[in-house]
């Protein structure tokens, strides 16, 4: 089963409704939020984060938003966060960089998730490819991701 089938039978299962969309492949939240007519702070990022104890944390936030390193370290429990390199977020989540999904849940990495991206109506996010967008209610994403807020 994909990840993109993990999701949809996770969404399914927990009878959230979803919109699929497909387009270009897109590796921005700005190219993203292009392809779809939304704005940036619609799209969801999805970052891949190693702590300084070297686990692989997500932090789940509005695509327009920069990670502000310090509150990430602080919000996760530990002294200092970077990007994890590439090929371990691969291994990780099964997907490359930039389509990361937001759900902790399909891995045994946890998530943290800004709480400006909960006050949104509806947000859109890569389903582990480049070339889709999932629309969910921001609401949905994060009971479905019960996430750590942050």
């Amino acid at each position: 089963m994909t990840l993109e089938e993990k999701i949809i039978a996770m969404l399914e299962e927990n009878k959230t409704s979803y919109e699929i969309f497909e387009h270009e492949p897109v590796y921005t939240n700005p190219a993203m939020a292009e392809a779809l007519k939304v704005t940036e702070a619609e799209t969801v990022k999805s970052l891949v984060l190693k702590t300084k104890e070297n686990e692989m944390i997500v932090l789940v936030m509005p695509g327009d938003k920069k990670v502000n390193w310090k509150q990430a370290a602080k919000g996760a429990g530990t002294k200092k966060v970077s990007f994890a390199k590439p090929e371990a977020v691969s291994e990780a989540v099964g997907c490359e960089v930039g389509c990361v999904p937001p759900f902790g849940h399909l891995t045994p990495l946890p998530i943290y998730m800004d709480l400006d991206l909960a006050k949104k109506q509806y947000v859109y996010f890569n389903p582990g490819v480049h070339h889709k967008s999932f629309k969910v209610k921001a609401w949905d994403l994060k009971k479905l991701c019960a996430p750590k807020m942050i």
